[in-house]
């Protein structure tokens, strides 16, 4: 009787201690990036990346879908949003549950469990699974995928392909000898949320150059080749041999 107490009384105090995540949407942070991402979802898949986010979905049916991660020490519960889509005629067709999460900076994999109706449960649509022997409990599992090298570097026909790693919505401009060290010639693009790129032809050469962010000067994250300008700042160097 006091093994049974003793029992209930500890997953009281575990289950007093979760954390529901507020109800806002990721929207809120990443308004464009979200959106475009959630309309885009046309059923429920096992979790996939898309635009830097990791999607998971569930199959409609519970009142209530949620997700905790072990980055997180399965503490915190992320409530699902419901998606819905519509025939010709304006009718419901088809509906879901699904979450979009932003992967932890420097983490290659994940492991979560869903809470569906209150019940912890491994992920019924994604079939890797794991068990934890500390716990006892199987755990889904989600192997982040490697992105590519991206850094600044030389490329073929004589030019540079520059790339800036950053916040999004950013005006970043790159500046260096090349321009003259003037910062109004080129606007770099940003192509995905947080990567500017630009590609300037150059011919062979040594190149001295630096990103700014308003009439801030950085030099470029990728590149571990820097020196001092003859103003004291931090820049970058790029030898250019094709």
């Amino acid at each position: 009787m006091k093994k049974s107490i003793s029992v209930l009384f500890l997953s009281f105090l575990f289950a007093s201690t979760l954390v529901f995540a507020e109800k806002v949407p990721p929207e809120s942070k990443y308004s464009y990036e979200y959106r475009e991402t959630a309309s885009q979802m046309q059923m429920p898949l096992p979790p996939y990346e898309k635009d830097g986010f990791i999607i998971f979905s569930a199959k409609d049916g519970p009142r209530h879908v949620g997700i905790a991660f072990d980055f997180e020490d399965y503490q915190v519960i992320h409530s699902f949003q419901k998606k819905t889509t519509y025939d010709i005629d304006e009718n419901p067709s088809n509906s879901w549950y699904f979450f979009i999460l932003e992967p932890p900076e420097g983490k290659r994999e994940i492991s979560y469990r869903m809470i569906i109706d209150g019940l912890w449960t491994t992920d019924p649509l994604n079939q890797v699974q794991v068990y934890d022997i500390d716990t006892g409990i199987h755990l889904s599992k989600y192997k982040i995928q490697k992105p590519e090298e991206i850094v600044t570097k030389p490329v073929e026909h004589k030019g540079v392909h520059f790339i800036y790693e950053g916040q999004s919505g950013q005006k970043v401009r790159l500046s260096g000898t090349f321009t003259g060290w003037d910062s109004w010639i080129y606007e770099m693009k940003e192509t995905s949320r947080g990567f500017y790129e630009l590609y300037v032809p150059l011919p062979d050469g040594i190149y001295y150059y630096s990103y700014f962010i308003g009439t801030k000067s950085v030099p470029d994250k990728s590149n571990p080749d820097r020196v001092y300008s003859t103003d004291g700042d931090v820049v970058s160097r790029l030898i250019v041999r094709q």
